[in-house]
């Protein structure tokens, strides 16, 4: 397997709604084109607070609707590690952001 050209990390509060919803998607739609093994994609939290735990169920169901699933995704929070390892990384809205900053400089 080739190293993926692209990487990506979504980033939300929780990891458990908007970023693991972005990662899902985003999987989704490479795969269709053929490209994933071009993409690395990925998801984390800024905060700890659910650490460990799995998709929020209404955002499972959201992504069910469209045929796309999220077994076995767990909520993790950002590290160093990815900062430095992620080609990009998105921010989910203007908090997370500020979180990012804090965290990382």
């Amino acid at each position: 397997m080739s190293k993926p050209l692209h990487k990506i990390l979504f980033i939300c509060l929780g990891n458990i709604c908007r970023s693991p919803m972005a990662e899902f998607v985003m999987k989704h739609h490479v795969e269709e084109v053929g490209l994933n093994d071009q993409f690395e994609i990925a998801s984390a939290a800024t905060s700890t607070e659910e650490t460990g735990n799995p998709v929020y169920p209404p955002a499972r169901r959201k992504l069910a609707e469209h045929g796309i699933g999220c077994a076995c995704k767990t909520a993790r929070q950002m590290t160093r590690v990815d900062y430095s390892h992620y080609d990009y990384i998105i921010a989910m809205d203007r908090n997370n952001l500020r979180n990012l900053k804090r965290m990382f400089g």
